[in-house]
């Protein structure tokens, strides 16, 4: 959704009360500083601020309950272990960071209503039944099978 979301340039984002300063090694901030149009795409805000200082004014509405700083640091570390750092190729790679630091972990608790919107999200997805890694996301088991499971045959 985050792709199809930054292909129509409409990518939600929640802006910060007040901007935040993150401070970046030099060569953290080359690195954002050339990824700057792939972090936009996916919704964060970044103002050079001198040298290898920035200020955040937003985040991707997906990480709006994760801490600012350590969001945009995660994306730059996870930048600087890849090689391409230009294009289509950085922006996606940017968007699959934002994706999976905003995604459901196991052993997080949600209510039934999020339980719920989660799962008609994932229907309205384009393959519902795998993740973005080809994991599944979903299981048939027949009658038979769950029958099976519970010692009926």
């Amino acid at each position: 959704r985050l792709l199809a979301d930054r292909a129509a340039a409409s990518v939600p984002s929640q802006a910060l009360l007040e901007p935040t300063v993150v401070e970046l090694a030099p060569t953290q901030a080359a690195i954002l500083s050339d990824a700057m149009a792939a972090l936009t795409s996916v919704g964060f805000v970044v103002e050079p601020f001198g040298d290898t200082t920035f200020l955040l004014r937003a985040v991707p509405a997906l990480l709006a309950q994760i801490d600012p700083i350590r969001s945009l640091q995660d994306v730059v570390t996870g930048l600087a272990e890849g090689n391409d750092l230009v294009g289509e190729a950085t922006e996606a790679r940017v968007a699959l960071m934002v994706c999976k630091q905003g995604a459901v972990k196991a052993g997080q608790t949600l209510s039934l209503a999020e339980m719920q919107q989660l799962v008609r999200q994932l229907e309205a997805t384009q393959s519902p039944r795998t993740c973005p890694h080809g994991r599944p996301t979903m299981l048939h088991l027949s009658a038979v099978q769950l029958e099976r499971e519970f010692g009926r045959r």
